[in-house]
């Protein structure tokens, strides 16, 4: 005897899910799991805003685990609501402003009409979070045949979870993990919510036999977001046409569909490109983001679901959206070795959004098998779910409480005296850029549009250690009094700014380059002299730095 397993359907195969019949209402289970993702997604904001009422502290206002990442974002918000293009407050030396994010343009015009970069920042929360849930649900829907299958490849494909081994410790890898985008990363949760829905619109294109500009449109959205999901967005669609072979449809409309779908969403990846040949800060910022990550780290979280999703690949897909399916995790094994060589960074990103896929391929494995066996199947089913989501969701919650501790490096809370000195500087008529530890760096671009020394160690290239070592040895008071003169004169800085965990004089260590000084309890701010041009080692790369001294012969 064959069951249901309480996934609906039997059989080695379901036909294609009409467009249609999956979109279906949203019932009581769905607005559950819709409130459960979104609770999980305001985690982070409620530990900070729990300080804040609570105990009392100067919240900077980030809702991700790693500070620098966030503020980068408030950074380019804060530039862009000047220039609309926005460029790299993270070094002294004149940046370009060339770069174009569409959710970026849009929280600078919000902030250029008064409203606070972190607060037209996180607006982009619930949009991400409800876009990619709509996303998700209709892909599973469209995906799977019966209620049962689609509630599990839902509750799935948003909170599967599996420990691994992250460089030597058992832990989770968030970027595997929906809910963990939520936190910070609305533009990376953002970018998946359109390439999804780029899938779902090339799919409805195909069906139709007619040439769409939507895929591709939504393609070029999730590249300009997220450059690793335009990556994929193309591969995957490829993928499915090579999955699909021959079919009977007309091959001149699937032929121009295709050439429009990949042609549009290439445009930002090509952007990219030119962007990193072309603007210095985004060529260092590259080379600095460029590390390897273990394979089998990642592969130990998916392997609950690749095993059963293995038996999916033994059926040919009766649809496009089944050869999508099939695509998607080879293809984010593509992204991740190009992340790796020189062409692009940040592995890891290639296999965000992976549960979608996997939830669906997992689910048609399962039902290949017969469980005439069980006793209670829906009961079984229920509970295997439970046990892929629960445990590793639970263990993210605790991992981000415990990351976002108040504790003396952690600059998402900061001293009162500090804040009154940033806002002094965000006020002052006065321009020039900020010399200071990273430690308020992250945080003054965001909040005054001034550019600093060193605060982000992707942009505050070349160099970025040492320029935080030097930084820390000045306010530390371990330069000598001509050391601490030359270096904060070659910094081309026209204000330092001292936290209150400084130690230096700094009055006697720069004496006559000061000519203002403003002490705001703890904290101190201190204006220099008109400064030159940034200059020495660290103001540019060496190969700049040679091609600059050939051209002076």
């Amino acid at each position: 005897m064959r069951v249901e397993f309480a996934l609906a359907g039997s059989g080695p195969a379901s036909p294609a899910v009409s467009a249609t019949a999956a979109r279906r209402r949203l019932d009581r289970f769905d607005c559950g799991v819709l409130l459960v993702f979104s609770a999980i997604s305001v985690w982070v904001l409620a530990l900070d805003l729990w300080q804040v009422v609570v105990h009392g502290r100067v919240w900077t206002g980030t809702d991700g685990l790693y500070l620098v990442d966030q503020m980068q974002y408030l950074a380019w918000i804060r530039d862009a609501s000047h220039h609309v293009l926005a460029s790299n407050l993270f070094v002294l030396r004149p940046t370009a402003a060339d770069y174009f994010q569409p959710a970026i343009m849009i929280s600078g015009g919000l902030s250029a009409l008064g409203m606070a970069p972190w607060l037209s920042f996180l607006l982009w929360k619930p949009v991400a979070v409800v876009g990619f849930f709509f996303a998700a649900r209709a892909y599973v829907n469209r995906s799977l045949p019966g209620l049962w299958a689609r509630r599990a490849g839902l509750v799935l494909a948003l909170f599967y979870g599996s420990f691994t081994l992250v460089y030597g410790s058992v832990s989770v890898l968030g970027d595997l993990f929906p809910g963990f985008l939520s936190w910070g990363y609305v533009f990376g949760l953002l970018a998946l919510a359109a390439m999804t829905a780029a899938f779902l619109s090339y799919d409805t294109a195909r069906r139709r036999g007619k040439v769409s500009w939507m895929p591709g449109l939504l393609g070029a959205l999730a590249g300009l977001m997220h450059p690793w999901h335009g990556e994929l967005m193309i591969l995957v669609i490829l993928g499915g046409e090579l999955f699909m072979g021959r079919t009977r449809e007309p091959l001149l409309e699937r032929a121009r569909l295709l050439v429009l779908t990949v042609g549009v969403a290439a445009v930002p990846l090509i952007y990219y490109i030119l962007l990193g040949h072309a603007d210095l800060s985004w060529r260092l910022a590259r080379v600095a983001s460029r590390h390897s990550f273990s394979l089998w780290s990642i592969l130990l979280v998916i392997v609950p679901l690749l095993i059963p999703a293995a038996f999916a690949y033994r059926v040919r897909p009766r649809g496009f959206l089944g050869a999508t399916t099939r695509a998607w995790p080879l293809a984010c094994m593509v992204v991740f070795v190009l992340s790796a060589t020189a062409l692009s960074a940040t592995p890891l990103h290639a296999f965000q959004g992976i549960t979608v896929p996997l939830a669906v391929l997992s689910i048609e494995g399962i039902r290949r098998f017969d469980w005439g066996w069980l006793r209670r199947p829906k009961l079984a089913a229920i509970a295997a779910v439970a046990l892929a989501t629960v445990p590793a969701t639970a263990y993210e919650l605790y991992l981000a409480k415990k990351t976002v501790a108040v504790g003396p490096s952690n600059s998402t809370f900061i001293l009162p005296d500090e804040r009154r000195a940033i806002d002094f500087l965000q006020h002052d008529p006065v321009k020039g850029g900020v010399l200071t530890r990273s430690y308020l760096g992250a945080i003054v671009p965001g909040r005054t549009g001034r550019r600093v020394f060193v605060g982000d160690c992707l942009w505050s290239q070349p160099g970025c250690y040492d320029r935080t070592d030097s930084a820390e040895s000045l306010f530390d008071g371990l330069m000598g009094r001509h050391a601490a003169r030359a270096f904060v004169s070659d910094s081309g800085a026209r204000f330092v700014l001292a936290d209150c965990q400084a130690t230096a004089n700094l009055r006697r260590l720069l004496g006559p380059m000061i000519v203002g000084e403003r002490r705001f309890g703890c904290a101190a701010v201190y204006e220099l002299d008109a400064p030159g041009p940034a200059t020495g080692p660290l103001a540019e790369s060496r190969a700049d730095a040679a091609v600059r001294a050939a051209r002076r012969q």
